[in-house]
């Protein structure tokens, strides 16, 4: 029997293989294409809650022209900041598609962070007014911060990013950390609905959410492009009266939002224009119209974890880092 090794890699080698935030929305944008063409496996997570606010979520996937396959294990854990630890933790395993053995295991933080605001990027790319001059961003924590960073990418003409959360010591870190990151004014809003009403992006970047805090009403303006960046916390009329709503996967988003236990268990669902997909490799038109209002509503797609997992394990055995983990050496016993 040969001896099978794998790679481990901790954040900070994750982070020092050196992945940038134009290298994420590239890979991010690449991806989309396989899925709106088809060419993809990315069954719906499936996930256990110990806490009212937490999931475990495992999230396999597979992309077989970019000969990429793994599961991210991920826990979200509100409570976790009172504690003094992070709200999301996990790892990602890469395989091998020829043998299945497993070929690297990896800190997910970094590459969920990137993707996540990186899809936002793309979404904005397509479906957002390219004038856009003002983001609305309720949430001051990882995504609020890391979407500021990739909407600033992709919007050249965006003038004020306004920005909320109710944690008032955060926010002012925010406003003074990421106002020197970005091109534009960055304003600390007295409220979520005051940083998105007049919004042409509105950003909602929270925790889980057990009840509604987002109403339609706040986002009536014309061409304003919507990303809720977490799955529950919008009024749903907000998703059924946009002029064109967009998900990643509509088989995971209704499975896990209108199916049971979902946050809009038993109530219709919104009428899907198109997969993000769909919209990136041209199947489905983007926006079309500047005076339409649209909602995207991402809610997490393991190909995009394992894509960019697998460009991280490619820099970080071009720069010789990570530790090899012993896996398998002899035989089973009794074999």
């Amino acid at each position: 029997m040969n001896r099978i090794e794998m790679l481990y890699l901790s954040q900070q080698e994750v982070i020092d293989a050196g992945l940038e935030l134009t290298d994420a929305i590239d890979i991010v944008e690449a991806v989309l294409r396989e899925h709106g063409e088809g060419r993809y496996e990315n069954p719906p997570k499936p996930g256990v809650h110990p806490l009212h606010d937490a999931f475990l979520h495992a999230m396999p996937g597979y992309l077989p022209r970019m000969r990429a396959a793994g599961l991210k294990w991920v826990g979200g854990f509100s409570s976790n900041p009172a504690r003094g630890l992070p709200t999301i933790t996990g790892l990602i395993v890469l395989n091998d598609v020829a043998t299945g053995l497993p070929t690297a295991v990896m800190d997910c933080a970094y590459i969920t962070a990137l993707r996540t605001a990186a899809v936002s990027a793309v979404a904005a790319k397509y479906l957002a007014n390219r004038d856009a001059r003002v983001l609305g961003i309720a949430g001051a924590g990882v995504q609020g911060r890391y979407n500021l960073l990739m909407l600033a990418q992709v919007l050249p003409d965006l003038q004020v990013a306004r920005v909320y959360d109710p944690d008032a010591a955060a926010l002012e870190r925010y406003v003074e950390s990421m106002g020197r990151r970005v091109g534009f004014r960055v304003e600390a809003g007295v409220s979520a609905e005051a940083v998105l009403r007049g919004a042409d992006v509105a950003v909602t970047a929270t925790g889980v959410l057990d009840e509604v805090l987002f109403v339609d009403e706040w986002v009536r303006r014309e061409g304003v492009l919507v990303l809720p960046i977490h799955s529950r916390g919008w009024e749903l009329k907000a998703l059924r009266e946009a002029d064109k709503f967009v998900v990643d996967d509509w088989q995971q988003f209704h499975a896990v939002l209108f199916g049971p236990g979902g946050f809009y268990e038993n109530q219709p669902a919104p009428t899907l224009h198109a997969q993000l997909g769909e919209v990136v490799c041209g199947a489905r038109p983007g926006r079309q119209c500047p005076r339409e209002r649209i909602v995207t509503l991402n809610f997490g797609m393991a190909i995009h974890d394992v894509a960019m997992a697998t460009e991280v394990l490619r820099r970080a055995r071009a720069k010789g880092m990570g530790t090899s983990l012993l896996l398998q050496d002899g035989a089973l016993p009794y074999v």
